[in-house]
């Protein structure tokens, strides 16, 4: 499987680098990092001829970035939103599973207006059922259980979702069965990464959230076409086939070569097909053909082979597909006729949207929508009842926190200085621990400052992207100025640089007026050094990009950009 996936993987690369003409944008936010789902959610999207570029948003910031006016969905402008959460990062579940209950069923509403408000699909990933069992098997009898609050969850986010015209359900929990959960998950990368699942389990999410995405958009396979060649026992194909052809799927065969099929095998076969091919062409001029008879596109048939031969060979796996942006997508059945029809049941062909009850609007794209009401960014991290520490970092936990900085690319001032530099200042950094009611995030962030005269310098900041958009920038920066005070500085400067990679701190430094209450004891601000260096021997000062204060005679005045 493993190399399967790989093959996958590489193969996505390759795409990526040749998609330069996407049909479609999409961004994705999760509470957890959701990178990995990308190679097969792509793959999937360009198979059904709906190349898609991607944009990841700020991990575990779901909600502040739904809430937002501004930032990442505002710039990414998506026509597929996808969001994806766990009710493990959802604190405690409360009685019944409440506390989740209500979580996620803001985040949920959140999501559903940011999809409004920026025209999008939203395609919203009902949780799995966590694996953690506190009281182990005596958890099926716990009504506040584990399984029964995750429960309560996921048919509440159903109750709301599945209705609405605007909005896919994508089920995390079919893909971890179908993984099967003593491989779905993967404990260490989780707490290195947080990648709560391995590569199979995204990788089957992101074949179901692409064929989801192609029904919607009309890219889903319309008709089945039987590889008549070396084609014995087809009577056993024939209740599955009754199924498709039920359900609206189109049936054709084709046939040619040494193997010519014969209508005695199965003489009932004729009475359900709407069309064949029986000669010596090549494949895909049979195919286009048939395509071109049914009615449909080449790319929207689906090739079905069986374990006897066929235009695929022997010797396929069961259940065995393959697809080509331009081609059919290729089914290769098994070597036991008396399994075909399930195999072919399982094979997606009968993949459609249900109908569903219509709120308004017209076809095409999704009415604007305000903010759920009583739902503020504002109001949402008032909410969370953030509690911010500090403590000085001793000689032995440098490089514990040195680790964190040079995983903090989006909050960072500038690129991640080694270990041994920042060991040779420990005693001008300050370790940051944040914790809400939703969890405790440990040491989450570090700042460092040169002290030197009457300016503060800060040229060490940097925070996780799970305490991101919480005030928690804010409130480092406040108990920064307020040290600086007691200690007789009248000045706070933030040096930064661009690199290319931390938009989010950048975003918050030219916005320093508003976020951080001017103190008339302290002026701060923040201002562009011209090279990546740290500390006080730091390139010039380019002009500020944020200041509180006025600026003192012969400096320039901030500059908001």
């Amino acid at each position: 499987m493993s190399t399967d996936l790989f093959a996958l993987r590489t193969r996505w690369q390759a795409v990526a680098r040749g998609n330069a003409d996407p049909v479609l944008r999409v961004a994705l936010l999760a509470s957890y990092t959701v990178d990995p789902l990308v190679p097969y959610l792509g793959l999937g999207l360009h198979d059904a001829g709906l190349p898609a570029a991607f944009t990841i948003g700020p991990f575990n910031q779901v909600v502040q970035q739904c809430l937002a006016d501004d930032g990442f969905l505002a710039a990414t402008r998506p026509d597929v939103l996808v969001v994806a959460q766990r009710p493990e990062e959802a604190g405690d579940p409360g009685p019944a599973g409440a506390e989740w209950v209500a979580e996620l069923l803001a985040a949920a509403e959140a999501a559903v207006a940011a999809a409004r408000r920026h025209g999008a699909l939203l395609a919203y990933v009902l949780p799995a059922v966590p694996p953690a069992r506190p009281c182990g098997v005596g958890d099926a009898l716990d009504a506040d259980g584990v399984a029964a609050a995750a429960t309560a969850v996921r048919e509440r986010l159903r109750e709301r979702l599945a209705a609405d015209p605007w909005v896919l359900l994508v089920d995390a929990e079919e893909a971890v069965r179908a993984v099967g959960a003593r491989r779905a998950y993967h404990p260490a990368l989780f707490r290195f990464a947080k990648i709560p699942y391995t590569e199979e389990v995204f990788a089957a999410l992101g074949a179901a959230a692409a064929g989801l995405l192609s029904c919607w958009f009309g890219a889903g396979r319309r008709a089945l076409v039987l590889d008549g060649d070396g084609l014995t026992g087809a009577a056993h194909l024939l209740p599955a086939l009754r199924e498709l052809r039920a359900a609206g799927v189109r049936l054709a065969l084709r046939a040619g070569g040494a193997g010519f099929w014969s209508t005695a095998d199965a003489p009932e076969l004729l009475t359900v097909l709407d069309g064949w091919v029986t000669d010596d062409r090549p494949l895909p001029d049979q195919l286009a053909e048939i395509a071109a008879e049914l009615d449909v596109p080449v790319a929207q048939l689906a090739l079905t082979s069986t374990g006897n031969g066929g235009s695929d060979g022997p010797g396929a796996g069961a259940g065995a597909s393959s697809t080509g942006r331009d081609g059919p997508r290729r089914v290769q059945l098994g070597a036991d006729p008396r399994a075909w029809a399930d195999e072919l049941r399982a094979a997606g062909l009968t993949d459609r949207i249900p109908a569903r009850r219509w709120t308004g609007g017209a076809p095409g794209r999704p009415a604007p929508a305000e903010a759920p009401a009583g739902l503020s960014l504002d109001d949402f991290v008032a909410s969370l009842d953030v509690r911010v520490e500090y403590a000085p970092v001793a000689p032995d936990g440098v490089a514990a926190v040195a680790e964190l900085v040079a995983r903090a690319h989006d909050f960072a001032l500038a690129p991640a200085p080694p270990a041994a530099a920042l060991a040779d200042r420990a005693g001008d950094l300050l370790a940051v621990r944040v914790r809400d009611r939703l969890g405790d995030y440990g040491t989450a962030g570090l700042v460092g400052v040169d002290r030197a005269g009457d300016r503060w310098t800060v040229d060490v900041f940097s925070l996780s992207c799970p305490v991101l958009g919480k005030g928690v920038e804010a409130a480092v920066l406040r108990e920064v100025a307020r040290r600086a005070g007691e200690a007789g500085a009248g000045e706070v400067l933030v040096r930064w640089t661009d690199t290319g990679r931390n938009g989010t701190a950048r975003r918050f430094l030219s916005e320093l007026d508003a976020v951080v209450p001017a103190d008339p004891a302290v002026r701060l601000r923040a201002a562009r050094t011209g090279s990546g260096q740290v500390g006080a021997a730091a390139d010039r000062v380019e002009p500020t990009v944020g200041a509180t204060g006025p600026a003192p005679a012969g400096e320039p005045a901030a500059v908001a950009r």
